[in-house]
């Protein structure tokens, strides 16, 4: 039998293009003295028995080893008994010998061997060898990953086979298409034999034998299943296909590069599965350079949250959305209550309208007139004749409505005077008074300046409209002048064609949950009214609301469920986090508890926005 071995050793050093191999049973020592002879362009093709462990055993740990050296493609199956060795379509060897030393060696078994060198006979034990491949289960060599445990219809436990971070991409081949998964645990330990004992349907040999290819400790991983795709077949058809193929216990995984082509076409598609109409590169997954990008248009239909404390990114994340927004397509109100957008935005001169109002009062309505009187100390409670028409004066002037208003033409002061008459007069000029020394002359007479600030940023061709209120120190008056200018967006969102969306920062402030702060949350607070009409009737309208906030527990909790798209900073109370837990959908659940610890520049985000549910970072 030596002499088989040699000349066979002649052909291989001889093959070309294809070794093909069938043996139920291999030896290591064998197997090396074989393919290291082998030119590594050849490919080889090996098909071993594994019906039952003691094939296994026999074959051994490091004869798979060696033919993962090697880069064989591996084939397993449970009836092989063939054995048989193909060399290009030049030469084969059939016999009953494996590729053992028993089987070799002349000392070993008593074999008959054929050696075949006849084109026709050779071609026909190939289309043998393909059919035997066609019945047997494929071992890829690139596998990193293989299930051995199924913990719920979006989860799985996996066995790694090669050392892989957290947050990886692994992908399924499931026949016409693909299942990608994320690694969102890696942890170790001793493999729990007793996983195999209620495997009666499953490939025990094939968990037996990637099992080996690890010595002592077993790292193991959790694996959440995001989407499956494939080809859609038809144009009413998304990328993502449903519902999920269920994994099987053996399924091999493979990992997902991140330069791969199919990957970043995942990432360019919203959570319906189709391609993002606008998408808008926000940042990179944690610790990859993997872009990930936001769909503009699923944000100016159905809103957005924008969460976190203080020096978290919110408003950094904000600003990488309008830097990398394509210009002309969107025309975007900021409402920036700190002064940070104008000095900050990196973005041509040109596509920003900067409105920097000034300190005003601007109460619309005679109840806003009433608690100016009473933060004073004044009372006004419409009993004498003189109180009553000075209320009907100020009803007839003062109106929640940008183009009715009289402060188109007439400053506070004015109005104030000009509807005082009799003792009520001299309460006006104190009021009038005090408040000019709290607030200063011109926040007395500056209406009309300010409503001619704000109608020209609403019939502005810029791309960004920043409203600057920094300068706005009386609470009322800034519920006021957001409300009517939400107002009047609203109203030109529905007389037009032309995109747009709202930029709100702070915006507990403007849309409280009621109860929690002492800015009504009423039918009086007109920035809550047309902030509620906006996420409700936007969609239909083209008109998009981007929420900012340090305090999600603080926004109204209807309004924080039309914001359908999500992007979650570091909270710290219990009650922020409890707010946001809405948005976190299983197995995310558990990452909840990472919201405290998360770095300035890390975030979740999730929603329909995006293809899935994703932990990244933005460079602060």
């Amino acid at each position: 039998m030596e002499e088989t071995i040699e000349r066979l050793k002649r052909k291989l050093v001889e093959a070309k293009e294809t070794i093909r191999i069938a043996s139920p049973w291999v030896d290591a020592w064998v197997l090396e003295e074989l393919l290291k002879l082998v030119d590594k362009e050849v490919k080889v093709e090996v098909i071993l028995r594994a019906g039952e462990r003691k094939d296994l055993d026999i074959s051994g740990e490091d004869s798979f080893r060696v033919l993962r050296k090697y880069g064989a493609e591996l084939y397993l199956n449970p009836r092989l008994h063939a054995k048989m060795v193909i060399v290009d379509a030049d030469f084969a060897l059939v016999g009953s010998a494996n590729l053992t030393r028993r089987g070799m060696m002349e000392d070993g078994n008593l074999e008959s061997v054929l050696f075949i060198e006849d084109r026709e006979r050779i071609r026909e034990l190939i289309e043998l060898f393909e059919s035997y491949k066609e019945v047997s289960y494929r071992i890829s060599k690139d596998a990193v990953a293989v299930v051995i445990a199924l913990s719920s219809s979006l989860e799985v436990e996996v066995l790694l086979l090669e050392d892989i971070k957290e947050q990886s991409f692994l992908k399924a081949e499931l026949g016409d298409s693909i299942l990608l998964c994320k690694l969102l645990r890696v942890y170790t330990g001793e493999f729990e034999r007793e996983l195999l004992r209620d495997m009666e349907e499953e490939p025990y040999w094939l968990l037996s034998y990637l099992i080996t290819v690890r010595k002592s400790t077993n790292r193991f991983g959790k694996l959440k299943l995001l989407l499956q795709y494939g080809r859609p077949s038809g144009e009413k058809e998304g990328y993502f296909s449903t519902p999920l193929k269920n994994l099987h216990v053996g399924q091999l995984l493979f990992q997902v590069g991140e330069d791969d082509v199919e990957l970043e076409k995942i990432m360019k598609t919203n959570l319906s599965g189709y391609a993002m109409d606008v998408p808008v590169r926000v940042g990179n997954l944690l610790g990859k350079p993997v872009k990930v990008y936001v769909d503009l248009m699923k944000i100016a239909n159905m809103h957005m949250a924008v969460l976190g404390t203080t020096g978290s990114g919110k408003t950094t994340f904000v600003r990488r959305l309008l830097e990398n927004m394509p210009s002309g397509l969107s025309k975007v109100f900021i409402f920036d209550l700190f002064g940070e957008y104008k000095k900050k935005l990196k973005i041509d001169e040109e596509r920003l309208h900067h409105v920097e109002v000034p300190h005003t009062l601007l109460p619309l309505s005679s109840e806003d007139v009433r608690e100016l009187f009473r933060d004073y100390g004044l009372s006004l409670h419409e009993r004498g004749e003189q109180e009553r028409e000075f209320l009907a004066s100020i009803r007839r002037h003062l109106k929640p409505d940008l183009r009715l208003c009289s402060y188109k033409e007439r400053g506070l002061e004015d109005i104030l005077k000009g509807s005082a008459k009799g003792e009520l007069r001299e309460e006006v000029e104190d009021l009038l008074l005090m408040l000019s020394r709290d607030y200063g002359e011109d926040s007395l007479k500056n209406q009309p300046e300010v409503f001619r600030l704000l109608q020209e940023a609403l019939v502005s061709h810029r791309d960004l409209v920043i409203l600057d209120l920094r300068e706005l120190l009386n609470p009322i008056t800034r519920l006021n002048l957001v409300g009517l200018l939400l107002k009047e967006i609203l109203y030109l969102s529905r007389e037009g064609q032309e995109r747009r969306f709202v930029v709100l920062e702070e915006a507990q402030n403007f849309v409280p949950e009621r109860g929690v702060l002492d800015v009504p949350a009423g039918r009086e607070n007109l920035a809550a009214v047309m902030t509620k009409r906006i996420v409700l009737e936007g969609r239909k309208l083209g008109l998009g609301l981007v929420a900012v906030s340090q305090r999600p527990a603080n926004i109204s909790k209807y309004v924080l469920s039309q914001l359908n798209t999500q992007a979650v900073f570091r909270l710290i109370t219990q009650n922020d986090i409890d707010a946001v837990s809405q948005f976190f959908e299983y197995p995310y659940e558990d990452q909840i508890r990472l919201l405290p610890s998360l770095k300035p520049g890390n975030l979740f985000l999730s929603g329909i926005g995006v293809p899935f549910s994703m932990l990244l970072e933005i460079e602060l």
